[in-house]
C-alpha cells in the first residue's frame, strides 16, 4: 500500500519538506486552526481516488506507494472480478470488475503493471485500487455509517455489516467495546428481508445468525439506531468500519466530534489499536487533547505531525512519541492542560493562575479593541511558580511551539541551576549564558542595594516597590538592556516588579489576597460603561505588545528547528 508521505512544508520555512516512512498505524495530524489539517485529509482523499491527477495540492507533495508482486495481484483482481452483463462486449485483454459499486472493465495488463509499480502508473493504481480500498469519514459520512446496508449473499460478505456479521471474534470485540464505552449492546439485525441494521440494547444478545424466537424477540425489543445518540452512532460506526470493513484506507476528520472527552480519549486508544492489529493505515485530523493522549497511550506506532500557517509560512513537524509521553505521565503538566498547546499558535506561561487569568483579560480586550498588540489565536497557561514556568516552556518549544514565559521580576533572586534552567528552556544559546548569568548577578546586586537601608528584606523589597525603577543612570540602563537580551528568547520579566504593579493607577492595593477579584472589578465587566477600562497606549497593554511581537515574528530566537 504505502510506503512514504511527503509535505511541501519541514519545521521551519527554509528546508525540505516533510517526509513520514509509512507502515499500517494512525497518522494524527494537529495544530492550530487554519493550519490546513482538514485540506491535508482532502488532499490525501483525492490522491486515494485519483492519484493527484487533476489537482493542484497546496500541502501534500506526493504519497509513494509500495508494489506488490503477481500472485497477489492476481488476489485482488479475482475478488472485484465480475460477470458480463447480457449484450456487455469486453475487449480481448480486459477484465469486466466492480469498482465501488460501479461496473466497469479495466485493460489487465495496465493493470497488473500498476499494482506491481504504483508509483509509474499511479492514476491506475489510484482507480483501480486505492479508490476501492479508501473510506473518508466526513461529517456526513459519519452521521450514516450505521445505515442499513445490503445483506447480499452472506457465504461471500461484501460489506461491513455482512462481514462483522459473518465474523464471531471481531464482532464479539467490537460489542464489547461499545459496551464498556455505553453500556448498551450493539448488534446487526439480519431477520428483515434482505436489510442488514444495527439495534442496540441493555441486554446481551442471542446469536445474530439464528432465527430462533429468542433472537427475534431481541430484535423486536431493541433500540433502533434513529433512538440514540450522534455520539454513540459516530463512535459505533467508525469502529465497526475498522473491525468490519474492507478499506485499507480510512481518512477521518475530527473523530471526536459528539463524544465527551473520556470517550474521545477511548476513541483514540482503539483507532490506534485497530490501526496496528487489522492493518489499516488511519489518516486523522484533531482538536482534542483526549483523543491525542489516548492514541499514544495505546501503545500503538502514532505517527503525530503539528501543522502550523501563519498566513505566510507553513510548517509541519514530526512529533516524537517519547516526548510527548513524557509530557502525559507528568502530573503537573498534564494538570496545566500543556498537551493541549498543540493546537494553539500561540502559548503564553505565567507563575500562577491570577496571573495567567489577568494576562488573558488584557490580551481579550485588545482582542475587543482589534488592536495591533493583541496574541491570536493564544493559550495561556500557569505553573505553581516562576521556578517552574522552565518546565512547561522548555518541551513546548522542544515541539516547535511557540511559548512565551512571563515572570515577575523576582525571578533573577534564583541563580545557579534555577537561573541556567530559565535560559536553556528559552533556547538561549549556550555561549551567552554565561555572560547573562553574570549580568543577572550585577543586576540583582544592583536591586538589592536599591533598598532603604536597614531594610529587613532587600532581596525582595524591589519586587513590590517599583522593580528596576528604582535604579537610575547606568544601573537603569544596564537592568533594561538584561531584560531585552532576555525578551529575545521569549521570556519577558515583568520590570515594574510584579503582576500587581500593573494598572496603578485604578488604585487596587498590591496585595496577594483578592488582588484578581479586586482589579477585575475595577477594570469593569460592562464594555458599554464609562467605568469599562479598554485600552491604552502604555503599562500592561504595551507589555503584552511585547509579547505578541516575540509570539508572531517568524524569525523569533529561542525555537529549535
Amino acid at each position: 500500500m504505502f510506503e512514504k508521505l511527503v509535505l511541501k512544508s519541514s519545521p521551519s520555512a527554509a528546508g525540505e519538506g516533510l517526509s513520514l516512512l509509512l507502515e499500517p498505524s494512525i497518522t494524527i495530524f494537529v495544530g492550530p486552526n487554519n493550519s490546513g489539517k482538514s485540506l491535508l485529509l482532502r488532499e490525501i482523499n483525492s490522491f486515494c481516488q485519483n492519484g493527484n491527477f487533476q489537482v493542484k495540492t497546496k500541502i501534500l507533495d506526493s504519497i509513494l506507494c509500495k508494489g506488490v508482486d503477481h500472485s497477489e495481484a492476481k488476489k485482488y483482481l479475482e475478488s472485484i472480478t465480475r460477470d458480463p452483463k447480457e449484450r456487455e462486449r469486453v475487449h480481448a485483454g480486459w477484465t469486466p470488475v466492480i469498482l465501488r459499486n460501479n461496473a466497469t472493465s479495466i485493460d489487465t495488463n495496465a493493470y497488473y503493471m500498476c499494482m506491481e509499480k504504483p508509483n509509474k502508473n499511479i492514476y491506475n493504481y489510484s482507480m483501480w485500487y486505492l479508490n476501492n480500498k479508501t473510506l473518508n469519514i466526513d461529517g456526513s459520512t459519519r452521521a450514516s455509517l450505521l445505515n442499513s446496508k445490503s445483506k447480499g449473499d452472506l457465504k461471500f460478505p461484501d460489506n461491513s455489516f455482512a462481514k462483522l456479521l459473518t465474523n464471531d471474534n471481531k464482532r464479539k470485540k467490537w460489542r464489547g467495546i461499545i459496551y464498556e464505552c455505553f453500556n448498551i449492546y450493539p448488534a446487526i439485525d439480519a431477520s428483515e428481508g434482505a436489510s442488514l441494521r444495527i439495534r442496540f440494547s441493555k441486554e446481551l444478545p442471542p446469536d445474530e445468525l439464528s432465527l430462533r424466537e429468542s433472537t427475534l424477540d431481541w430484535m423486536r425489543n431493541a433500540i433502533p439506531i434513529e433512538s440514540v445518540s450522534d455520539g454513540v452512532k459516530a463512535f459505533s460506526g467508525i469502529l465497526l468500519e475498522i473491525y468490519g470493513g474492507d478499506p485499507e484506507v480510512i481518512i477521518i476528520d475530527e473523530p471526536e466530534a459528539f463524544l465527551h472527552p473520556s470517550l474521545a480519549q477511548r476513541l483514540g486508544k482503539e483507532l490506534a489499536e485497530a490501526a496496528r492489529t487489522e492493518r489499516k493505515y488511519v489518516f486523522a485530523s484533531t482538536h482534542s487533547a483526549h483523543f491525542l493522549m489516548g492514541a499514544i497511550q495505546s501503545g500503538a506506532t502514532v505517527n503525530i505531525i503539528r501543522l502550523t500557517w501563519d498566513g505566510t509560512v507553513a510548517t509541519a513537524r514530526l512529533l516524537p512519541n517519547d516526548k510527548l509521553k513524557q509530557l502525559m505521565n507528568d502530573p503537573m503538566l498534564r494538570s496545566v492542560g500543556m498537551l493541549s498547546g498543540l493546537f494553539f499558535q500561540n502559548v503564553l506561561v505565567t507563575e500562577g493562575d491570577s496571573d495567567r487569568a489577568f494576562y488573558q483579560e488584557i490580551n481579550e480586550r485588545l482582542l475587543a479593541e482589534s488592536d495591533e498588540r493583541a496574541i491570536p489565536h493564544a493559550l495561556f497557561l500557569n505553573a505553581d511558580n516562576h521556578q517552574t514556568i522552565p518546565k512547561i516552556v522548555e518541551p513546548l518549544r522542544k515541539l516547535g511551539i511557540a511559548a512565551a514565559g512571563i515572570a515577575d521580576l523576582d525571578v533573577i533572586s534564583k541563580g545557579g541551576k534555577e537561573w541556567t534552567k530559565q535560559l536553556r528552556a528559552c533556547g538561549m544559546p549556550e555561549g551567552l549564558q554565561e555572560s547573562n548569568k553574570n549580568l543577572r548577578n550585577t543586576v540583582f546586586e544592583y536591586l538589592k542595594k536599591a533598598a532603604p537601608e536597614g531594610n529587613s528584606d532587600p532581596e525582595k523589597y524591589f519586587k513590590t516597590n517599583g522593580g528596576i525603577n528604582l535604579l537610575s543612570g547606568k544601573e537603569k540602563e544596564t537592568a533594561e538592556s538584561f531584560c531585552n537580551d532576555l525578551e529575545k528568547y521569549g521570556l519577558f520579566l515583568v520590570r515594574k516588579g510584579e503582576v500587581e504593579a500593573w494598572l496603578k493607577n485604578l488604585g487596587v492595593e498590591a496585595s496577594k489576597h483578592n488582588w484578581r477579584e479586586k482589579i477585575f472589578k475595577a477594570m469593569g465587566s460592562d464594555p458599554e460603561s464609562d467605568g469599562y477600562v479598554k485600552p491604552d497606549k502604555t503599562d500592561v497593554w504595551n507589555f503584552l505588545g511585547h509579547v505578541h511581537d516575540w509570539l508572531t515574528n517568524p524569525d523569533r530566537k529561542g525555537i529549535p528547528d
